[in-house]
Formats: C-alpha cells, structure tokens, sequence
C-alpha cells in the first residue's frame, strides 16, 4: 500500500480537516493490520495480538491527522473483537472479561491518536514561528542593505555634484558674458546639480538616522531658541507669509540634538511655505503635558503613550505616539511630555494621507507654484524632507502627526518626552527670574 502525504495543516495552527482519502487509508491500515494478525491466532496470546492495532493508529496519527486515527482506534477494537475474540465473526462477548481489554485498547489508541496530534500542531506551530522569523530577518536585512546603498551612492555623488554645481555657477565669470541662452542653461545646470546634491544629502542622512543606533548629540535647549534659529534659516522664505508665535515663557528644556532638531522645524517650515499662498498665515505654536489648554484650533493631541528615554526608536513601543489615529482622534497630552505644532492655512492634505506623506519620496500636491529653492520637503522637491523629520523624531523617542485643520490647511505636531529637569543656577545680579 502507498504511504499517502502527511495531512496539511491550516494556517491558523489549527489541524486542517482530512479528506475522505485519508479515512479510507487509516481503514485500510487497520485491516491490514487484522490480516497480519491472523496467521498469528493459536499461536500468540489475544493480548499479543491486540498491541499490533495500536501501530496502525500510531500511523494514522502521524501521516494522516487526528481525525482518521480516531477511526482507526475505533475501527480497531471493532475488528478485534470481530476476528479474534471468541464467538468469531460476531460482536457479540461471550466473556465479559474482554470488555476490560476493548476499553484498554480503546484508551491507548486514543491516547496515541491526541498526543501525535499535539505534536504535529506544535510541529507546525514552531515551523510558522521560524518562517515568520526569517521573513522578519529578511525584511531587516533588505532595509539594512538598502540603506547602506543608499548612503553608498549618496556620499559618492556629492563631492561631483558639488564640483558641477561650482563649474556651472563659475561659467558666466570665465569669459565674456554668455548669451541669455546659454546662461540660462548653466543657471539650469547649477539648479539640478544643487538639487541632486541635496537628495543625495538626504539619502545619506536619512539611512543614518534610520540604522539601529542612530547616533545624537544630546545637549539641553530651549524650544524659543530652537524656533529662533529655525525662523532665522527660513527668513527669506518667510518673508511673504504673517507668522504667529504661540510659545509660553515656561516651557521646559529639550533634551535633543539642537542641529537635528532644528531641521526638524526648518523642514516642517519649508512644509508649509510650499503650500501657503503669499500672505497666509503660518503658526508655530508649543505646549506641555502639564497644560490643560486646548491645541492648536481647539482639536485634542493625539499623543497618548507614556514618554521614554531617548535610544533606538525600534526600542522604545511605549514611546510619545500618534499609531492608528485620525486627524480629529486623540487625547490630552500626557504629562512628561511636550508637543511642538506648525500650522498653515493653506490647501491642506490630501483625505486619508495624513500619515503617508511621512514616507520616503511621498509628495503632496502643490497648490501654487513654490518660491525658488523652496519645495514642500525643504529638499528640493525629493519627498524626503518629511520622512527625515519622522526619523529624527523618532530617533529622540517621539512621533510626529499630521491633520487637517478644520478652518482649512494642515497642522503638523511632533511629540516628544520630557526627562528630568537640571537643576539650573541661581539667579545673577539679583535677578528674580531665569532669563530665557
């Protein structure tokens, strides 16, 4: 008799029902067992006789699932009885003794039958473990690999970038004065060399910040500083738009990388000049924990989960997060906390891609044609901008968000954890208060 195929198993764990073929081979397997045993009636003792029936449901357990070896424990005591026990070829007991050795039977083949079944779900359930294990390595492995080609070609592309962009920009000063043509097209050279650089640029930092242990140069600052030197970097950019500061004169000290930090601010400041027509208006607003006051166009922060120190993001799930909320969800900022908003009035984002433009080369729309130099990411147009201040972010233990505002644009606010305070001096020149 061929030896079927182990029986499937489902993909939830669970023992997938066996087809009918593999309850007609466990039938098969017990006659053949009652046929082996025949020749071996007078020469061997009932009770011999009766342990081959358990190996042919030791069989159907293991190559063919729980239910046929069920049948086949039945099945056997059933033919037992039939050829071997006296009256032959009848059911009937003649000795009650025998109901003792049926019931034994019954139990061991029984017993047999649930624990190869137990086996093959742990089997099976250790088999999904592994696999999903190694899919799970795979994934980290393509994403590491992708990344330290990314920061490959990008560190070996900038010098050259940076050498065309200069020859271009020197071209019209080598000589007599190019035809508006021609200084045009190395004005165009030198735009697309810078913007290249620039990706580059981005890549390159962008697989730093997203390697296992992003490194940070961790100092103390205050959000009033970080804003200043952000809004200093972009005055120029600014310079069309009405500005609104929202900072209390309380808040506490960040604990951050300041340059990183502050290309967080200057890219969500790009952000929102791209798509803010001259003349909207542009909020950067700041808030604590401890406040009780309302956000930005009174709608509740979405950062929920308790902070935690500054480390690999990949190490931190109880970090500041906004994970599986919408534009209008959220709660009140916890405490140990801060949020950090920069508003517009602008177009706003696309429905349902609020947290889609946070991945690498995601573009939204632009309503207007941007200002030179300034795109939506702060990047030259690359859809890198955001996805860079994602990861800064959450290399610092936080999370950033965006929505909709309800009055029109959009609002982009990251959260960040609060550690202790230090201790700061005592005050000089008999000053009451700290100067910020």
């Amino acid at each position: 008799m061929a030896t079927p195929p182990p029986a499937p198993a489902a993909a939830n764990g669970a023992a997938a029902p066996a087809p009918l073929r593999h309850y007609l081979y466990a039938s098969l397997a017990v006659g053949a067992v009652a046929l082996l045993g025949a020749p071996l009636l007078g020469q061997f003792d009932l009770a011999n006789i009766a342990m081959l029936f358990p190996l042919a449901v030791l069989f159907a357990a293991i190559r063919l699932g729980r239910g046929p070896a069920v049948l086949a424990a039945f099945l056997s005591v059933a033919l037992f009885d039939f050829f071997f026990v006296h009256p032959h070829f009848t059911l009937a007991v003649s000795d009650l003794q025998y109901l003792l050795t049926f019931a034994v039977l019954l139990a061991v083949a029984l017993t047999t039958a649930e624990l190869v079944a137990r086996l093959r779900r742990e089997r099976d359930s250790a088999e999904a473990r592994a696999e999903e294990t190694a899919e799970a390595r795979l994934a980290v492995e393509s994403e590491r690999l992708r990344n330290t080609l990314l920061a490959s070609l990008s560190h070996d592309l900038r010098t050259p970038l940076t050498a065309l962009a200069g020859l271009a920009e020197s071209l019209p000063l080598a000589g007599p004065p190019l035809p508006p043509a021609q200084a045009e097209l190395a004005e165009a050279i030198r735009a697309e060399a810078l913007r290249t650089h620039a990706l580059a640029r981005d890549l390159l930092d962008l697989a730093r910040l997203q390697s296992e242990t992003p490194r940070l140069a961790l100092d103390w600052l205050t959000v009033d500083e970080l804003v200043g030197s952000a809004l200093q970097a972009r005055a120029h950019a600014l310079r069309e738009h009405v500005l609104t500061l929202a900072l209390p004169a309380d808040l506490p000290l960040l604990h951050a990388d300041a340059a990183l930090m502050e290309r967080v601010m200057c890219n969500l400041i790009d952000n929102a000049i791209a798509h803010t027509p001259a003349g909207g208006r542009i909020t950067l607003s700041a808030r604590t924990g401890a406040a009780n006051a309302p956000a930005e166009d009174d709608a509740p922060s979405p950062c929920s989960a308790a902070p935690q120190p500054p480390g690999p993001a990949h190490d931190r799930p109880g970090r500041c997060g906004f994970e599986g909320r919408g534009a209008d969800e959220g709660t009140a900022l916890p405490a140990g906390s801060i949020s950090i908003s920069v508003c517009d009035d602008g177009c706003g984002l696309p429905p349902g891609r609020e947290q889609a433009i946070f991945e690498r080369f995601v573009r939204a729309p632009h309503p207007h044609p941007p200002s030179a130099g300034t795109t939506v990411t702060g990047d030259g147009g690359t859809g890198l901008g955001l996805a860079i201040v994602r990861a800064i972010v959450e290399a610092h233990g936080g999370s950033v968000a965006a929505r909709n505002r309800a009055g029109g644009g959009a609002c982009f606010t990251l959260c960040l954890p609060l550690p202790p305070q230090p201790e700061l001096p005592p005050p000089e020149g008999g000053e009451t208060e700290h100067g910020r």
